[in-house]
């Protein structure tokens, strides 16, 4: 893997999270792949999800909430809970539970960290991306909602592996008013770009998800190695500008509170000017509002 800090063993950090990081459901990746066409049958998520009975109970809770449901009768298969929630919902119901258990952390209440807020960050960047690929229709939505629901993951691998000290970078990046990624790289503490990275390989998650994780703080395309092909690039340049727009508008925490200006090369890629970045900002908002309670009905659906 490029660019590893000399003074981090992640060879030794990979072996410790092969027994800390908790597995992740492979509907996860065979749906992101499916993302990547447009045209996939409904068919196929049909059997997708009755492969795996546990994310199909939780679809049908969602799809049996007042809110979708409505006076209509209960729903109790998959092709109805599809045409109660629409194909896109699905999507995010399935994908949103896939990770969320992800994000829990043992012992979290001792900690000067809520890896809840985490959660949230990631959630608001997710909404964030999809807002920003659906307007600029740049790349398709759902791979930017499932691309931003995981880029920060590494940041779970830390706290998994060694709370303490990402809780003294936390409080770093606060006095600093710094990135957390800048804190990691001064302090020489794992980069959660390259960690992420490795949870990827060790989740055997594809190329598109590791690509972003690994460069969504590298606006620079020609020092992002490892990402190939335009398509590629303009997913993590969605997922960066989702990512700024979560921490802008203060969507959750995610360690720290420097929101700084939108870097003008992904402005410039974007085909942003200022006033578009503030009608981004305002759809952004309008998202939020629109997925806030479809996102709790989520979360109390993946217990």
């Amino acid at each position: 893997m490029d660019g590893l800090s000399a003074s981090v063993d992640y060879l030794f950090l990979k072996d410790q999270l092969k027994d800390n990081l908790p597995t992740l459901p492979a509907i996860f990746d065979d749906l992101s792949l499916m993302l990547k066409d447009p045209n996939s049958p409904t068919h196929s998520i049909q059997e997708m999800m009755r492969s795996d009975q546990t994310l199909s109970m939780k679809v049908l809770r969602v799809a049996n909430s007042v809110q979708y449901r409505g006076e209509r009768q209960r729903v109790t298969d998959v092709c109805d809970a599809i045409s109660t929630l629409g194909f896109d919902k699905i999507h995010m119901v399935i994908l949103t539970s896939s990770v969320f258990k992800a994000f829990k952390v043992d012992n979290a209440k001792k900690l000067n960290y809520d890896p809840a807020e985490l959660w949230k960050h990631s959630l608001g960047v997710a909404v964030a991306s999809s807002t920003i690929a659906e307007l600029t229709n740049i790349v398709p939505h759902q791979r930017a909602y499932s691309c931003g629901l995981v880029h920060d993951i590494g940041k779970v691998a830390r706290l998994q592996l060694h709370p303490e000290d990402f809780c003294r970078d936390v409080g770093d990046a606060l006095y600093d008013e710094v990135s957390m990624i800048e804190i990691e790289r001064k302090k020489n503490s794992p980069a959660h770009d390259l960690l992420g990275c490795i949870v990827c390989q060790e989740w055997g998650l594809n190329r598109d998800v590791e690509s972003v994780i690994r460069w969504h703080h590298e606006d620079d395309i020609s020092k992002r190695d490892s990402a190939y092909g335009d398509e590629m690039n303009s997913l993590i340049d969605v997922v960066m500008a989702g990512n700024w727009l979560a921490h802008s508008m203060n969507y959750g925490f995610s360690g720290h509170r420097a929101a700084k200006h939108l870097s003008p090369k992904l402005k410039e890629r974007l085909a942003l000017d200022d006033d578009q970045v503030d009608f981004f900002k305002e759809e952004t908002r309008e998202s939020f509002k629109e997925f806030k309670n479809f996102l709790k009905l989520v979360e109390r659906s993946v217990v």
